[in-house]
């Protein structure tokens, strides 16, 4: 979810344990993406580092510190230590993932339900359950 809400674009998402990666499930970026062709601040991008081990550390009722420092974070956080983000705008990118998550969650489930039933979704797909989920809100408003 933080990835689409900052205009980022991915390959696809998965939820498939990796034991020889030792990753619970990740995004993949696309090529342009990974060459860094794209360009994205690197607070920005540290929200949608920092957003998977909130969603994760949420749906598991653990803290957030917990999950991120558990082994199968190790790439997030070499991606976040390589942004090189100075105390204040890594706290700041911290608040901006708890506070996606928190008005997220009803999306986030969502999405870990489709891959439940399917082992990855592209873009396309996560982007379709995210516009489908607003366009319902809106109905929902006007209905009110």
């Amino acid at each position: 979810m933080a990835a689409i809400r900052a205009g980022l674009v991915f390959d696809h998402v998965s939820a498939e344990p990796d034991l020889e990666e030792e990753i619970d499930g990740e995004l993949h970026w696309t090529d342009l993406q990974s060459s860094g062709e794209l360009e994205t601040s690197p607070q920005m991008m540290a929200v949608v580092l920092l957003a998977g081990p909130v969603a994760e550390a949420r749906a598991l009722r653990r803290s957030v510190e917990y999950v991120f420092t558990d082994e199968t974070a190790a790439d997030d956080r070499e991606s976040i230590s390589s942004l090189a983000l100075d105390e204040a705008s890594f706290l700041a990118a911290s608040r901006e993932a708890l506070a996606l998550v928190e008005h997220d969650w009803p999306l986030i489930e969502r999405v870990a339900n489709a891959l439940m039933n399917e082992r990855k979704l592209r873009f396309e797909q996560v982007l379709d359950i995210v516009t489908e989920s607003e366009s319902q809100g809106a109905r929902d408003d006007i209905r009110s």
